[in-house]
């Protein structure tokens, strides 16, 4: 059979028309009312205080943990700043070792450039700042003359001719010093090497 096809042209217009419209109209209203409805109530939910307190509490939880796996790194860092504060208290004291103690050595061989040609060092004893001596020398010496130059270096306090040999042959020298504390005799190695 041969379908009927309408020619009405006014007709047709108006049903286009009504197929265009028909998309907003042809929804249901109870469907709208049931998705305002429903954004309502997801708003009611999500705005009620019990969900914050939860959503607050998973979040403090979550922080928390976070924290507690940083505290291995917290503990690394004070021994850290332990041992940084340690080794700067040893270089002080270090400081105060070597401001407080001179080199015996650097003692001896300025206390060498002071003595007559010839000089031979039978003996040397350094504790503290006490420095004693025996000394040999093969040419007589004027001992006075010595004992101001020794005097007068800078570098003893002290200074004090214990015995002197009046023969006329080597001539043995016992000798005591205090050591001037102010005095510039430094290591022959540093010590923050």
């Amino acid at each position: 059979m041969k379908q009927k096809r309408e020619f009405n042209f006014a007709q047709r217009w108006e049903l286009e028309q009504a197929k265009q419209a028909a998309p907003f109209s042809a929804i249901p209203l109870g469907m709208i009312a049931r998705g305002i409805g429903g954004t309502v109530v997801v708003l009611a939910i999500f705005g009620s205080p019990w969900i914050w307190d939860y959503k607050l509490g998973y979040d403090l939880q979550k922080t928390n943990q976070k924290i507690a796996e940083l505290r291995p790194v917290e503990l690394q860092v004070q021994k850290l700043t332990d041992l940084s504060s340690k080794i700067q208290k040893s270089k002080q004291f270090l400081e105060l070792v070597k401001k407080e103690n001179r080199d015996p050595i650097e003692v001896l061989s300025k206390l060498k450039e002071l003595l007559p040609v010839g000089a031979v060092v039978n003996s040397f004893s350094y504790a503290g700042d006490s420095i004693n001596i025996v000394v040999s020398i093969p040419i007589p010496v004027d001992v006075a003359r010595l004992w101001v130059s020794l005097r007068d270096s800078g570098i003893f306090q002290n200074v004090d001719i214990q015995s002197v040999s009046l023969v006329d042959q080597v001539q043995k020298l016992t000798l005591a010093f205090k050591y001037n504390p102010k005095a510039e005799v430094k290591y022959p190695v540093s010590l923050d090497q």
